[in-house]
């Protein structure tokens, strides 16, 4: 495998209630790279990101990160690879009964870093996140806008390789959305971490991706990069860009090819 792959995918595949969801989904996401996959509701786009996470087991195909194919592994196995991964939940996701230190600085203390260390670490990537002092507050005490920039805190507090953002900007008003989307740049740019995004928000696509990926009918249908966004001229590309429809056989959910569609 190419050592600049980060992440790959190939053929894979996932049914769910003899709905193909995931149809032979063939995609490589690159060391350093900002990556975000796109696409209407349905489409596939968080079971690829739970199948990636080992969430969700697909039902053919393979996905390999570091060129290890995470599909062949144990439980335990995979559990131990997962320390190179952090993730961005799209409703935060944070334990409600936990403080906020306990919340970011959870992988830490699962690893068996002292609590001394661990905190030590979970105030100084609040720090960066813009939340100094609030360790000891609890989620039910924080605003949207704070719960997101905790989970942008608890994905890197133990200094992963690559991250994964579902939804990221989900719920957030304009000014916030512009917060967190300033704040993903900056960590991308200065930890240099590889970043998979799942989006429909085409303003985090044109400021955040170096490439994009369209999801449709369970397939990549276009891989772009973020300077081809604007001439691609593909009429299913375009719908979902400009918010349009280009006619009944790109409406989401048409059965025009004989198969039911996600």
């Amino acid at each position: 495998m190419n050592p600049d792959i980060k992440i790959s995918t190939r053929g894979l595949r996932k049914v769910f209630d003899h709905r193909v969801i995931l149809e032979h989904v063939d995609l490589d996401i690159m060391a350093g790279e900002s990556h975000v996959v796109i696409g209407m509701s349905g489409t596939g786009k968080s079971v690829l990101l739970k199948s990636i996470l080992g969430l969700i087991q697909p039902d053919a195909g393979s996905i390999l990160v570091n060129g290890e194919d995470w599909c062949a592994l144990s439980e335990d196995e995979k559990l131990e690879r997962m320390r190179c991964i952090g993730v961005v939940f799209q409703g935060a996701a944070l334990f409600d009964s936990l403080p906020v230190w306990q919340n970011v600085a959870f992988v830490l203390l699962r690893q068996g870093t002292s609590p001394q260390e661990a905190r030590a670490r979970a105030e100084e990537v609040l720090d960066w996140v813009g939340l100094p002092g609030i360790g000891n507050k609890m989620p039910a005490e924080l605003s949207g806008g704070m719960k997101k920039r905790v989970g942008l805190a608890r994905a890197i507090c133990h200094q992963p390789e690559i991250i994964l953002y579902d939804e990221p900007l989900t719920g957030l008003d304009p000014v916030m959305s512009d917060i967190i989307l300033t704040l993903m740049k900056r960590l991308h740019e200065e930890l240099k971490v590889t970043s998979l995004t799942i989006s429909h928000n085409m303003n985090l696509v044109r400021k955040f991706s170096d490439r994009v990926s369209m999801l449709y009918e369970g397939r990549i249908h276009q891989q772009l990069r973020r300077d081809e966004i604007d001439t691609c001229t593909d009429p299913v590309f375009r719908q979902f860009v400009e918010g349009t429809a280009v006619g009944p056989m790109h409406i989401q959910g048409t059965e025009h090819n004989g198969r039911n569609q996600p």
